[in-house]
Order: structure tokens, then C-alpha cells, then sequence
């Protein structure tokens, strides 16, 4: 008789007191992935913006204080810069300074962040604005991921008629039901939002590679939310007898106890491959200046895996029929796979209707 794995965590790590709201396993997943996803995100955009190392006007806090630390240094880093950069030169135009400036840096990291160090009061640094893009964007996503997993779940998976007669169970997520397909749809529009707000920082990032550096740790929370699963003993796989088969205990659809694939488990490793291959990719730096291509790989590897590993799935929606070939979560994929075949030839795309608009002025 083979030794299956019997798997029965508690799923509540503790209860919140007053509230009596329970802590899951799930929670503090879904709080880890964000939480490294934030620092991976920093880290992307930083090395894209040492791409660009140029002082734009929109860099410039305030030209008037620029140019006065200028005409009078306040500390040495200034005086130094004012020697090697101003020596002999009249301090007047904002594309004089700029320009004295860039040639100074001459796409050198150390020179920009010493430049920055020295105005920190006139000229917004790279640290900050790394910050106050990714705070913003991560407090878009949080919120989009949450309204848009749960609206998918009850709009796909889920009979309308029980949430309209016990519409407060709609805001009880950890009782568990978040979809990723809606998350995927709320997130997309969450980032024109953001996007409209981080143009005004650096109109380089466009919005298809803000998609692109996000791309990257969404695949990573995707991993951890997949283990969250696991501890949960939800989406759970179907019966079978090879050995690494496990034995659920406590199934949150009250399933029959018996030997299943690991699924949630097979989905993890596929997300934690995928976040490695595009992880490697971003420090390519023609990856970087390309857009489409690691959002595109995303959607593509990601909802192509989804699709396979969905036929070792149960059924989870309650509105399909009961011997469906292939489940929601499979229909739902396919316009992502689609999507992402579409954002991997996006330059192409974009190259050829810039060239017919050309041809028709």
C-alpha cells in the first residue's frame, strides 16, 4: 500500500480579538508575495532608469532653487559640481543648466546620484521617485487584486441567487472564493489610473511597461497565493494513485478523503519558474527597452500552464455542467493566452500602424 501524504494544517494561524475575524494561512501568503513583489518592482525600475540617466525638466522640482545652489553653493558637492561643470559659464537658461548637467553625468549612474545628492531640494532623486511610484502602484493593485478576485469569483464560479440573498457574504474573503482571471481584468484598468499619475514623474515608462516590470512579481504573489491554497486544502486536484498524491483532510468543498494531485502545488512550481525566466530576462537590457515582451511571456506561460494543470482540477464553477470538457477556469484563460500573444508582437504592432499613419498624412 503506498504512503500517501495526509495534509491537515490548522487554517487559522490566530483570530483577530473584537473583530473575531480569522488570520489564515492564505492571508499572510498573499501579504508575503506583495511584500517581496514591492522590493522586486523597486528593483526592475531602478535598473531601468539607469538606462536613462538624462535630468529632464520633469525631474526638476524647482529650477529657481537649482539655480541659485548653482550661483551659491550651499555645501561641497555642490561647489565641486559648480567648478567642473559651471567654471566660466553664465548660469541662466533651464536648457543650459540641463544640458551642463547631462554632460557632466554622461550616462554615468555614480555621476546622476551625485548630482541628485548634491540639489536633493531642487532635483527629485531617483530613491524617491522609485518610492512614490511604486507606493502608488502598490496600493492600486492591492485594492484591484481583492475587488476583482472576488467579483470573478462570484461572477464565474459562483450562483448569483445565494449573494443576493446573503449579499454580506460577498465582502467575507477569508472565507475563501478569489479568482485570478478577475483580478487580472481589474488590475489592467487599476494601471491606466497609475499610469496617468506616474507620467507626470517620467513620461518614458509608458503603460505597456509599467505591464511589463509588474508582470514580474504579480507571477511571484501568484506563487505564494498558490501555497496559500495549498494550506487552505482548496483547488484541490483530482483522485489518483501516484505516489506523491495527497490526502486532504479537511477540503474547504467538502470533497471526498481520497488520494488527490497536489495541484495547487504543480501551479506554484509552474508560477515560480516562470518569475525566474522573467526575472533573468530583465537583466537583458534590449528586454528592458522592448515593450510587451515580459508582460506578453507572462500571460502566455502563465495562463497556458493554467490551462493544462486546470484538467487535474475539480470542478469549482457552479455554472457549467457537471461533465463539461473543459472547465471555467479554462474558457477564462484563453483570452489572456490571446492577450499575451498580442503584447508579445506589440512593438511590431505599434511599428506598423505609426507607419501607415505616416503614409496617410
Amino acid at each position: 500500500m503506498l504512503a500517501y501524504i495526509y495534509w491537515n494544517p490548522r487554517k487559522e494561524i490566530f483570530t483577530i480579538p473584537f473583530l473575531n475575524i480569522p488570520i489564515v494561512w492564505y492571508s499572510i501568503f498573499f501579504l508575503l508575495g506583495f511584500a517581496i513583489g514591492y522590493y522586486i518592482f523597486i528593483d526592475i525600475l531602478r535598473r531601468y532608469f539607469s538606462l536613462y540617466l538624462e535630468i529632464t525638466v520633469k525631474d526638476v522640482i524647482s529650477f529657481y532653487s537649482l539655480k541659485h545652489d548653482l550661483i551659491d553653493p550651499k555645501n561641497e558637492d555642490q561647489r565641486k559640481i559648480k567648478q567642473q561643470v559651471f567654471y566660466k559659464q553664465k548660469i541662466e537658461s533651464k536648457i543650459k543648466i540641463l544640458e551642463l548637467l547631462n554632460a557632466y553625468i554622461k550616462r554615468s549612474v555614480k555621476k546622476r546620484y551625485f548630482v541628485e545628492k548634491a540639489f536633493s531640494k531642487a532635483i527629485l532623486t531617483t530613491k524617491k521617485k522609485l518610492v512614490l511610484i511604486t507606493d502608488r502602484l502598490t496600493i492600486y493593485v492591492i485594492i484591484a487584486t481583492v475587488i476583482g478576485a472576488r467579483l470573478g469569483h462570484l461572477i464565474f464560479y459562483e450562483e448569483p441567487s445565494y449573494y443576493l440573498k446573503n449579499p454580506l457574504n460577498i465582502i467575507k474573503v477569508w472565507k475563501g472564493g478569489l479568482a485570478s482571471h478577475g483580478a487580472g481584468v481589474t488590475i489592467l484598468i487599476a494601471l491606466i489610473f497609475v499610469w496617468k499619475y506616474i507620467k507626470k514623474y517620467t513620461p518614458k515608462l509608458s503603460y505597456v511597461r509599467i505591464l511589463d516590470f509588474m508582470a514580474v512579481p504579480t507571477v511571484l504573489a501568484g506563487f505564494f497565493i498558490r501555497l496559500g491554497n495549498f494550506f487552505n486544502q482548496e483547488i484541490v486536484g483530482t483522485q489518483t494513485s501516484v505516489f506523491w498524491a495527497v490526502i486532504f483532510v479537511n477540503p474547504m468543498d467538502n470533497i471526498a478523503i481520497v488520494p488527490r494531485h497536489p495541484v495547487q502545488f504543480y501551479e506554484g512550481l509552474c508560477y515560480l519558474f516562470i518569475f525566474l525566466l522573467l526575472y533573468y530576462l530583465t537583466y537583458k537590457k534590449f528586454i528592458l527597452k522592448k515593450e510587451g515582451v515580459l508582460v506578453g511571456l507572462f500571460f502566455i506561460l502563465v495562463f497556458s500552464s493554467r490551462f493544462f494543470l486546470e484538467f487535474l482540477k475539480v470542478k469549482q464553477s457552479d455554472i457549467l455542467d457537471a461533465d463539461a470538457f473543459i472547465l471555467m477556469g479554462q474558457y477564462l484563460s484563453i483570452p489572456f493566452i490571446l492577450i499575451g500573444i498580442f503584447f508579445l508582437f506589440f512593438t511590431k504592432i505599434k511599428s506598423f500602424f505609426l507607419k501607415n499613419n505616416e503614409i496617410i498624412e
